[in-house]
């Protein structure tokens, strides 16, 4: 049985015609492709940072990021350290969550717990974390 032949026996079951067929194969090609690319653009979950974690719950987030913390308090207590940073090359300040934040390589970041830290530093906040 040759292959010609298996697709004329689909054609004549289903009363479809190559043209259609062909469309068909393609939308679900597509289909396939754009779920594929969708699940690779998904972010690593393996590489949490502590700082992002923002639910408040000492159980969720013990297990979301280990036993590392032992209590609520100091996860807490460890954001309230890192709420601005700034690199040591630059005259400006960014707050943890900015855009210009992600930019700074980790070797060259300061971290302030407050703006006037910061400004007494002699940084001063950048125009597009407003």
């Amino acid at each position: 049985m040759s292959i010609n032949h298996f697709m004329n026996k689909i054609k004549g079951q289903m009363g479809i015609d190559s043209t259609t067929l062909l469309c068909l194969l393609v939308v679900v090609l597509v289909g396939l492709s754009s779920f594929g690319l969708g699940r690779l653009s998904v972010p690593d979950t393996e590489d949490r940072d502590v700082s992002k974690l923002e639910n408040t719950n000492p159980g969720i987030v013990k297990e979301e990021i280990g036993e590392n913390l032992k209590s609520i308090d100091e996860y807490k207590d460890s954001t309230k350290e890192r709420m601005y940073v700034a690199s040591k090359n630059g005259k400006l300040y960014y707050s943890a969550t900015c855009a210009g934040a992600k930019r700074i390589s980790a070797k060259n970041e300061i971290w302030f717990a407050d703006k006037i830290e910061a400004e007494k530093a002699g940084y001063e906040l950048s125009s597009s974390c407003k």
